[in-house]
């Protein structure tokens, strides 16, 4: 006999779609409410001022990795401390200036529902 596997989306009656869909906008929201919470830690100039600015201009020298590597520090810190999984590791001291931005796998999003009648 052969048993039908059942997901977790059919247990719940919500296709995995629209689940799939609603954790990606989740993890995007977590994902910018610890960036801000993270420059709330360091004490980050606000965004747009002279402050912010001048560590903007000099990302690219010595002291603004050494300060983008004590933010991802930081980050996975607050993030581990409130339990949550991050796809960034932090950064070893070694290889700091050959950091790069993590990304994270986006899903496509479907923009027209192919069930919904056009009105033109």
């Amino acid at each position: 006999m052969v048993e039908a596997r059942v997901g977790r989306s059919d247990v719940a009656g919500v296709p995995d779609e629209v689940l799939d869909e609603l954790a990606q906008s989740l993890a995007e929201k977590i994902d910018i409410l610890l960036d801000r919470l993270t420059d709330r830690a360091l004490t980050a100039p606000a965004a747009g001022s002279a402050a912010w600015q001048s560590e903007w201009a000099h990302r690219d020298s010595t002291k603004g990795r050494a300060q983008q590597a004590r933010r991802v520090r930081v980050r996975a810190i607050l993030a581990d401390k409130a339990g949550i999984a991050t796809h960034q590791v932090p950064p070893n001291p070694t290889t700091v200036g050959q950091m790069t931005p993590a990304t994270r796998p986006r899903t496509k999003r479907k923009l027209i529902d192919d069930a919904q009648l056009s009105m033109f």
